[in-house]
């Protein structure tokens, strides 16, 4: 997904780029904003040596939500169900097992925040920094792209 921002921060090789949330976006997602936020902040590689208030266009992995919810939520759930059937496997007492099923939950809770923590909350894959749009906002430059490809479609 292209997006255009504005870069807020810049420290070391690691620039922060802001982007704000417009109609376009709809429920989708990716970009991990909220129906509430107004933008989201994305950090990258530096590779373009981007200055604070400088106008960016970068370039989200796609996927990036989908891999966060199935390690937030799949690995719980997997070793959660686990546990319960081991529990039914073992004629345990029905209490027993909503237990084993609950404790499964929370140990594999545990061990997604150990690793979130491991890995400094780095999960997706960083966005890359495509080029600097000179002289144009944010939204400037993306109205320019839409506007290009609606010609583009007309043809």
């Amino acid at each position: 997904m292209l997006e255009y921002g504005t870069v807020t921060k810049v420290r070391g090789k690691i620039a922060t780029v802001r982007i704000g949330r417009h109609s376009a976006c709809g429920s989708c997602g990716m970009c991990g904003v909220a129906h509430s936020q107004k933008y989201a902040d994305f950090q990258t590689i530096n590779t373009l040596q981007a200055k604070v208030g400088d106008t960016v266009k970068i370039d989200i992995k796609a996927g990036n939500a989908a891999k966060i919810a199935a390690v937030a939520y799949l690995i719980p759930l997997v070793l959660g169900l686990a546990l319960f059937v081991l529990g039914v496997l073992l004629k345990l007492p029905d209490w027993a097992n909503l237990l084993m099923f609950l404790g499964g939950c929370a140990i594999a809770f545990v061990i997604v925040w150990a690793i979130d923590k491991r890995k400094k909350h780095k999960w997706m894959e960083s966005p890359e920094l495509l080029e600097i749009v000179s002289g144009k906002t944010a939204d400037e430059a993306l109205n320019e792209q839409i506007a290009q490809s609606q010609s583009d479609a007309t043809k």
